[in-house]
């Protein structure tokens, strides 16, 4: 299995209690992903391993609380700190009908290439989460990484299907630091 045929949707960001629970932060808008008996596949960087999910609560916000199976104390639940939560490809073009019309995976985007002002200006390489919302991680033509927040004032996402975004940034996001002297 490639990490192409992976789709993120969670990151594990610290442990709750002494039972092995996961504080993660959410990313997917289907939470119903986190559904106990549900399969989750848990990538450390280096390793891919498949677990059971035994429990789920939301906690505050995109926070939530998730136990797997197999990770029931402290010290083996602190060895996932920092470890990505994925599900295959496939299961998730399962639920591509779920979607409202309009509405996309946050996967169709990465790879998108982006105008600006008619013209061509990067590729989208990641998008983040960040504490306000998204943002989407642009690597510039001149190979340069850019951040844009990822919110409809600033992004036109009509031609997705093209697999093209166009960005409208406000004045002033885009300036290097040598050029705010």
């Amino acid at each position: 299995m490639s990490n192409d045929d992976l789709i993120r949707i969670a990151k594990i960001v610290g442990v709750h209690g002494l039972r092995g629970r996961l504080k993660i932060i959410v990313i997917s808008d289907i939470i119903e992903r986190f559904n106990p008996g549900n399969g989750v596949l848990v990538h450390n960087g280096v390793s891919v391993k498949e677990y059971s999910i035994e429990g789920f609560q939301a906690h505050k916000g995109k926070i939530g609380l998730l136990l797997l199976e197999g990770v029931d104390s402290l010290e083996k639940a602190q060895v996932f700190k920092g470890a990505g939560i994925y599900i295959r490809r496939a299961d998730a073009e399962m639920t591509r009908d779920l979607l409202e019309e309009g509405s996309f995976y946050y996967y169709d985007i990465i790879g998108c290439d982006v105008v600006m002002e008619g013209r061509p200006f990067g590729r989208v390489v990641d998008l983040m989460e960040a504490g306000a919302g998204s943002v989407l991680v642009i690597e510039t033509n001149e190979g340069r990484q850019v951040l844009i927040p990822f919110v409809d004032e600033m992004v036109d996402t009509t031609g997705i299907g093209e697999h093209i975004l166009t960005v409208h940034p406000v004045d002033g996001l885009l300036d290097s630091d040598e050029e705010k002297g």
